[in-house]
Order: C-alpha cells, then sequence, then structure tokens
C-alpha cells in the first residue's frame, strides 16, 4: 500500500504540532502546508523541508488527507471545501462554530464516503482510554467531576474558556455516559479583571438516566489541573490527564467469619482499598494522527465522529446560553492560523 500523503492547513503553534507528529509517522508523507500568511506558510516550510502551498486548491491536488488546524470560524468553510473534493479530513477541534457549520461537514463526508474525524484528543490520552474499559466492567456510573483549569493563556484568544477548555471534558463524559443530557445549569465567576465571567465557568449536567455531571473550567487558576473522578455503585475513580494516571477506590465488607470476630473498634466490618492502575504512556497526538491513518487507509472508523463532536458541542452551547455568552468567534469571519 502506497503511503498517505498528507498537508497540514495552518501553521500556528498546533499546526507546527501536527506537522512534526506527521514526520515521525510511517506510512506517511507530508507534503506541504498552508496557511493564509504567506511568510508562515514559508516558515514553516523550511523548518520542516516541504512544500510551500500557496492555496487551497494546489494542496487538493496534490493530497489525499488534512489536517485542519485554523481558526474555528473557519473550519466549516475549509473542512468542507476538502471533503468536497474526496479529501480526508482531521477537523481540531471544535467541529464548527455553529449548527449549520457542524452538518455541512458531517454531510460533506458522507456525500464523499471520506474521513471526518474530529481532533477531541483527550479519546487518545491513555488514562481515558483505560477509563473506558473500566466502566465497561465496573458499576453503574452515579456522578463525574471534571476540573481544567490553568493561567491565561495567549494563544487562545478567540473564544471563551468554555470553548477553549470545557469543551474537551464534556465530549469525554458524553462518551463514558452514554446517554442524553436532559438539564444543564450553569454559573460563572466574576471578577474586577474577569468581570465578563468567560474566563472561569461551573456546569452541572443532568443525564436522562439519572447521572450527574460538575464540571469546572478556569484560564484565571495559577496551577494546571486536569483532573476527572467517576462515583459508580460500586468504586470511586480519579483520573489525571496530565500525569496518565488512574486510581481505583473501593469498599468492602472484612473477610471475618462471623460479627463477634470483628474488632469492637471496627465494628461496622467495612475495608478499603486503593488500586493504582499502571498505564503506559503515550504521545496523544501522535496516537490520535496514527488513527487518522488508520481510517484513512479503511482499517479504523473514527474514534469521535463528526456526530459525536456535534452532540459535546450542543451540550456546550447550551452552557454557554445559561450564562449569557455570545460566542464572539463567530462574528470573526477571517480566515488565520491558530
Amino acid at each position: 500500500m502506497s503511503n498517505i500523503k498528507v498537508a497540514v492547513i495552518g501553521a500556528g503553534v498546533m499546526g507546527k504540532n501536527h506537522l512534526k507528529t506527521y514526520k515521525t509517522l510511517q506510512g506517511v508523507d507530508l507534503v506541504g502546508v498552508y496557511d493564509i500568511f504567506p511568510e508562515a506558510t514559508q516558515k514553516a516550510a523550511e523548518m520542516f523541508g516541504i512544500k510551500a502551498f500557496s492555496s487551497l486548491d494546489e494542496v487538493a491536488a496534490a493530497v489525499d488527507a488534512v489536517s485542519v488546524v485554523t481558526t474555528s470560524v473557519t473550519h466549516a468553510d475549509v473542512g468542507e471545501f476538502f471533503l468536497n473534493k474526496g479529501i480526508h479530513c482531521l477537523m481540531e477541534k471544535p467541529l464548527a462554530t455553529t449548527e449549520e457549520g457542524c452538518q455541512r461537514l458531517i454531510n460533506a463526508a458522507k456525500a464523499n464516503n471520506v474521513t471526518l474525524l474530529v481532533g477531541h484528543i483527550e479519546q487518545f490520552n491513555p488514562a481515558v482510554e483505560q477509563m473506558h474499559k473500566i466502566l465497561n466492567n465496573t458499576g453503574m456510573i452515579r456522578s463525574l467531576t471534571a476540573q481544567r483549569m490553568s493561567a491565561a493563556s495567549g494563544r487562545i484568544t478567540d473564544v471563551d474558556v468554555a470553548m477553549d477548555l470545557m469543551i474537551h471534558d464534556v465530549e469525554v463524559v458524553l462518551s463514558l455516559v452514554k446517554d442524553k443530557v436532559k438539564n444543564v445549569q450553569a454559573a460563572a465567576v466574576r471578577t474586577p479583571d474577569h468581570a465578563s465571567g468567560k474566563d472561569y465557568i461551573t456546569a452541572l449536567l443532568e443525564f436522562e438516566n439519572g447521572v450527574t455531571a460538575n464540571l469546572t473550567a478556569s484560564r484565571i487558576t495559577q496551577a494546571r489541573v486536569r483532573t476527572l473522578t467517576v462515583t459508580t455503585d460500586t468504586n470511586y475513580i480519579d483520573m489525571d490527564f496530565i500525569n496518565q494516571s488512574i486510581n481505583v477506590h473501593s469498599q468492602g465488607r472484612m473477610p471475618y467469619v462471623n460479627q463477634e470476630e470483628i474488632p469492637e473498634w471496627m465494628n461496622y466490618g467495612l475495608k478499603g482499598s486503593v488500586e493504582q492502575l499502571f498505564i503506559p504512556t503515550n504521545q496523544p497526538l501522535q496516537a490520535e494522527l496514527n488513527h487518522f491513518i488508520a481510517c484513512v487507509n479503511g482499517k479504523a472508523t473514527p474514534r469521535i465522529s463528526g456526530e459525536n463532536a456535534l452532540a459535546a458541542l450542543r451540550v456546550l452551547w447550551e452552557i454557554q446560553s445559561k450564562l449569557g455568552f455570545t460566542n464572539s468567534v463567530a462574528e470573526k469571519m477571517a480566515f488565520a492560523a491558530e
């Protein structure tokens, strides 16, 4: 089988990460890069020893697949352009900024029988992969709590903290619970320096099956936190996205033959245990791009489909609506790299 010819659209920070990673993959020919800023295109092309494309049409004529790593508002137009030309697309999250834009991409992928994979990279975190396995073999999920917090960053300025950070946890939680959200509540922290409240928000999701999820996202917290905890009817599981680690806390009856053997100071007869799982670490972006190439070759189906990504966005838009936010990025129609 011949190598898959790939280009990256967008030469910003994340675009360069894609370029660097594609260079390491087997079965891939990294052909070139395109950005609307010619100087950015040229610099990235020289850095990775690839072609500097001058237009999207030129890219489409030379490749089998692309990573679209541009500003969110351009995703629908850029992705639809390539999908309608039979080019497989990895779309960085979010899929698009509107329902209509998302549907255009989903429909174009189906109409042209090509891969549309959405870059929710946490699904390729080995801890998240392990969490899926655990929850398929344990008791019923009762509640989840996710925290994704850090200090302000100058890299993402076109979206609020919900679209920047919380979208990751919304998508992961939906994939674990596998049910519809029936109720959404949300609150924002407003300070003199952050009066809009768009940099620290908390949301409570209630699912139709009775599961609840509490999510917090912050860009004003002076520590980097990426955690998810799950309470089931048999154990409590805490996961750290950064350390790629999981601890499973369990509680059960002490193995006494009869109640008379239970020490007085433990007459309730319970014991607790904590199991720290061994999880082989990996580089999630490398795993994601390998999965994308496998999908292109027909050896896998997209782990995060357009429909999955749209479901997460619908919940996120409801959170933003509860807070009175408007997605200002949707009003910015300039095509610029992230």
